[in-house]
């Protein structure tokens, strides 16, 4: 698969040199990246290219090229083992029916960097991973581990006897304040902006949690990358 944009390409060098089968660099570019690939052994995989010929590579996301295309092995899930942590504090998100892969890109950044050991994913009700969620997580899914689950509940099921407590981000929840605390080892759930969270998983969910808001006629809630960053937030200063 052929991934493009700075960020990402710079994550996955930094991170997954060796998925990493060739780099495309503008050979009027070089030097801005020659130092990186030095660094992590890579010019042998290295070819440069007039910017004209890029469109040769068949990227579907050509008009967020920058200077850098890199072909890597495709991205492979983890084991809900490798997610799992076996500490005090931890911070695990479900993201259920997020279809669309800028969403998913998006909340794959922001679960990265708000010290999220791990995202989990439903089978048959999410978008996949791929070049489109590499770039719009500027490279973030190059280091999040990320599991597929065949069954939501049975995971939730798993998290639960590990520990964990669920919160699902829901707009008839209990809302979030400054009396509100989350348990250190915390799963939140975010569901997509349409269908919010299936029924089944709120019922399986330990709590129901609701973001403050204003009252604004046609616009009915935040964005489910937005709603993540804020509760994700919440659990970090609570949790501190």
């Amino acid at each position: 698969m052929l991934i493009s944009g700075a960020n990402s390409c710079t994550s996955c060098i930094i991170h997954n040199p060796d998925k990493i089968i060739e780099i495309f660099i503008n050979i009027e570019r070089q030097s801005a990246f020659a130092k990186l690939i030095e660094q992590n052994k890579l010019n042998n995989k290295t070819k440069l290219l007039k910017k004209n010929d890029f469109n040769r590579l068949g990227i579907k996301n050509d008009r967020f090229i920058s200077d850098i295309v890199i072909r890597r092995e495709k991205y492979k899930p983890s084991n809900l083992e490798e997610i799992i942590i076996n500490t005090k504090k931890s911070l695990i998100i479900i993201a259920d029916q997020i279809t669309d892969q800028n969403n998913l890109g998006n909340i794959i950044r922001t679960a990265l960097l708000m010290g999220a050991d791990g995202l989990l994913l439903s089978e048959h009700s999410s978008a996949d991973i791929n070049d489109v969620t590499s770039l719009t997580s500027s490279g973030a899914v190059e280091v999040l581990k990320y599991h597929v689950s065949k069954n939501i509940n049975r995971t939730i099921e798993v998290l639960k006897k590990s520990g964990y407590w669920t919160y699902s981000l829901d707009m008839s929840g209990q809302e979030m304040n400054r009396e509100f605390n989350f348990d250190k080892k915390s799963v939140i759930i975010v569901g997509s902006e349409g269908k919010g969270i299936r029924r089944n998983i709120l019922t399986k969910s330990d709590f129901k949690i609701s973001i403050p808001q204003e009252n604004v006629d046609g616009i009915d809630s935040y964005n489910a990358a937005n709603s993540l960053a804020i509760a994700a937030y919440h659990f970090k200063i609570s949790t501190f």
